[in-house]
């Protein structure tokens, strides 16, 4: 699993679309599906639509808090 993110300053320049697409490029050779995981409201979701991304069943995530000792 891996993340890509864009840091604020550098957003509405399409790096995000560019790395995506390089991305999805490189991994659509070696994958029949490709799964993106985001959280509910996440503002790039208009850029996953136009990448070809639909939504599929909602999923439930389940956290258990480690303690520091």
């Amino acid at each position: 699993m891996y993340n890509i993110a864009v840091i604020p300053r550098y957003r509405s320049r399409l790096l995000a679309t560019m790395m995506l697409k390089k991305a999805l490029t490189a991994l659509k050779a070696e994958f029949e599906v490709l799964r993106l995981f985001v959280t509910v409201g996440n503002s790039a979701e208009s850029l996953y639509y136009r990448l070809g991304f639909y939504p599929g069943p909602e999923q439930t995530t389940f956290q258990l808090p480690v303690r520091n000792m």
